[in-house]
């Protein structure tokens, strides 16, 4: 629940089962006139939001293989520095 908000907000129930509800707090000075429009670019909003939830997730899983690989790599060549000294 939004309290305190005197602002125009849509509610959608957008088709995508990433989302049950999206709402939408429009400017104060954004021109009401033309709800279509407006209620247009929100459901294109919420069309491509999953994909770039999938981009994003991907990328993290990118940036976690990288940093375990480096991590992997580095262990090996310390016990591999502290095998010879040893």
């Amino acid at each position: 629940m939004i309290k305190g908000v005197t602002k125009s907000i849509i509610e959608m129930t957008p088709r995508n089962s990433c989302f049950e509800k999206v709402i939408v707090i429009l400017n104060s000075g954004c021109d009401t006139t033309d709800r279509a429009e407006i209620e247009r670019q929100a459901a294109l909003l919420t069309s491509t939001a999953p994909e770039f939830l999938r981009r994003s997730q991907q990328l993290n899983r990118l940036k976690m293989a990288a940093f375990a690989a480096a991590g992997a790599f580095s262990t090996a060549l310390l016990f591999a520095l502290l095998y010879m000294f040893v």
